[in-house]
């Protein structure tokens, strides 16, 4: 089947004419609904091909309290545009909230900031832009967008553990419908290698987080009266151990961003080495708890990670109990 080429009033193949009508035809469908008539025609630049947008995030992450410094922009005349950035966080959500808003300049930029532990997480960092353009000498007008990410993961301590378990297990083990699927997916888990465990952890442990509980209204500790929901149990493996210097001597788990750019043999927590440590895939994060005393009853270093992110840990740390033949304990 052939068909007339009207550039050259002579035939061409099939798909030649498609070929040759296609800017056409993707310009006009693209023109839709963005009306550009009212834009000077010397700003509106010639294309030949549709126009992109770009999101910049310096830095990439941040390992200690700062900012973030967002350059964004559209190789075409800007209309309007808008910068805005959404977070998801350890237990909840941030915004989506708008941090500039231009037109009439292809470039705009925002700092967001300034950040510290409390703010943990994911952020999404979104440009939308009304942009025009000629492609291939045809009028277009469009909506566009883009995006880039960055993360803050910032070390912190935390004098109350018990606290920061119960939190965790509230949003991970929380428990949907009548499938009994807890919120996280998967059940929250605590790993680690303790010379004991202070009082007020034990009992948290014991009494809830172990045998899973019911509550009311984020209540702490827990307690059910009327309409309460559910929390599934934690699951659990401690060993009794002397000190885990051993651990962490040996320099193996470069901890990278979220520690600090620290490997494992510079933790020191005052002037004290690591005694304890436990490892928790919770929510959204997992954590690194790491106490001086090793029973956590002193302020914990509390490294904190993407979910997955302490799986290589964890691994080291199971086969350090089992070369220590260290025993397995319940709180």
């Amino acid at each position: 089947m052939r068909t007339v080429d009207p550039l050259s009033g002579r035939s061409a193949p099939v798909h030649r004419r498609v070929g040759l009508l296609l800017p056409w035809i993707m310009a006009l469908s693209l023109a839709q609904g963005v009306d550009c008539s009212s834009v000077p025609p010397s700003v509106i630049p010639d294309l030949n091909a549709r126009p992109t947008l770009f999101v910049s995030v310096t830095p990439g992450g941040l390992a200690a309290p700062g900012s973030f410094s967002v350059q964004a922009g559209a190789r075409a005349y800007v209309m309007g545009a808008s910068l805005s950035v959404r977070g998801e966080l350890r237990w909840g959500d941030y915004g989506p909230q708008v941090l500039a808003s231009w037109s009439a300049s292809p470039t705009g930029g925002a700092t967001f900031g300034p950040l510290s532990s409390s703010a943990n997480g994911i952020y999404t960092f979104t440009l939308i832009a009304t942009v025009c353009y000629r492609l291939n000498g045809v009028l277009v007008g469009e909506t566009l967008t883009q995006e880039a990410k960055g993360s803050v993961y910032i070390p912190w301590r935390t004098a109350n553990l018990p606290w920061l378990l119960w939190r965790e297990a509230e949003a991970a083990n929380y428990i949907r419908g009548l499938a009994n699927d807890v919120n996280a997916g998967r059940p929250m888990f605590i790993e680690g290698l303790v010379t004991g465990l202070n009082e007020p952890l034990r009992a948290v442990l014991r009494d809830y987080l172990l045998k899973g509980y019911l509550n009311r209204d984020g209540t702490y500790p827990p307690a059910c009266s009327g309409i309460c929901y559910a929390i599934a149990p934690v699951q659990m493996r401690l060993y009794a151990v002397q000190g885990v210097g051993g651990l962490f001597q040996q320099g193996w788990a470069s901890l990278g961003l979220y520690g600090g750019q620290k490997d494992s043999r510079s933790y020191e927590l005052g002037t004290k080495g690591v005694a304890g440590v436990l490892i928790v895939r919770g929510y959204r994060h997992d954590y690194i708890l790491l106490s001086g005393r090793g029973d956590f009853s002193d302020e914990v270093q509390v490294i904190e990670m993407p979910k997955g992110g302490a799986e290589l840990f964890r691994k080291a740390l199971a086969l350090s109990a089992l070369q220590s033949q260290a025993q397995e304990v319940q709180p």
